[in-house]
């Protein structure tokens, strides 16, 4: 009658409420809750670890310095293409000033 949810009792109009959420439902979240928790402590713990293992092991070092290596000849070809992108375009400014 009013728009809302409900129902007629003795001749009037009762409007139904929410149910409540239930205890199960409740006991679900908590332990997805829970789970989620547990997940993101144990990737942390992984990360650390890891992080460890990298600065304190031989391998580890070994694992940075070519990575290290590997990015600085990344760049150096980056470089190098930019200089001879330049180059050519100042060649070809050159030959049209002349």
């Amino acid at each position: 009658m009013t728009g809302q949810k409900g129902h007629f009792e003795k001749g009037r109009w009762v409007t139904d409420s929410e149910p409540a959420a239930t205890q199960t439902e409740v006991n679900v979240i908590d332990k997805r809750f829970s789970e989620a928790t547990k997940s993101v402590i144990l990737s942390v713990d992984n990360v650390m670890k890891v992080t460890r293992d990298l600065v304190t092991t031989e391998e580890g070092k070994q694992y940075i310095e070519k990575i290290i290596k590997d990015t600085q000849t990344q760049i150096q070809k980056s470089f190098d293409e930019i200089v001879s992108h330049v180059k050519t375009e100042l060649d070809k400014t050159v030959k049209k000033v002349k």
